[in-house]
């Protein structure tokens, strides 16, 4: 909660700006009280206000991505594109699972970001195999 006494003359106004940014999806509801005080008499406005802590909903256009063979040293992209179906702004981050850290032959060119609500993000994945007969998958 943020609290704040502001001095205010007669007749000027003191635009106030709240911010929403919720933790969780869950509604909120809140109530400000906005206290006026001139000498001794005390007024009071309330303000309520609700919001919608939404989920992100982002897809893959695809689940698998097959580069067949390749000899060492040749290189193949392909690509993938998320798309966030939510009304709000999500963020993505990909990190490589089943993998020691040793093998290089995937590269992405992107491994985290923000996707706006309703748009895209392409994806390029980049196989390059750094071993002869070895089945690289990550």
């Amino acid at each position: 909660m943020f609290f704040s006494l502001v001095m205010l003359k007669a007749g000027s106004k003191k635009e106030v700006t709240v911010t929403f940014k919720p933790e969780e999806a869950k509604v909120t509801v809140s109530t400000a009280i906005f206290k006026f005080k001139e000498g001794e008499k005390i007024t009071q406005k309330v303000l309520k206000m609700s919001g919608i802590g939404k989920f992100p909903f982002i897809n893959a256009s695809d689940e698998k991505i097959n580069f067949d063979q390749l000899t060492v040293g040749q290189q193949e992209t392909k690509h993938i594109t998320l798309r966030n179906y939510s009304l709000v702004t999500s963020k993505f981050e990909i990190e490589k699972i089943n993998d020691d850290g040793k093998d290089m032959s995937f590269a992405l060119s992107q491994k985290s970001g923000d996707i706006a609500p309703g748009s895209s993000q392409k994806i390029t994945v980049t196989y390059t195999p750094t071993q002869v007969g070895a089945f690289t998958s990550t």
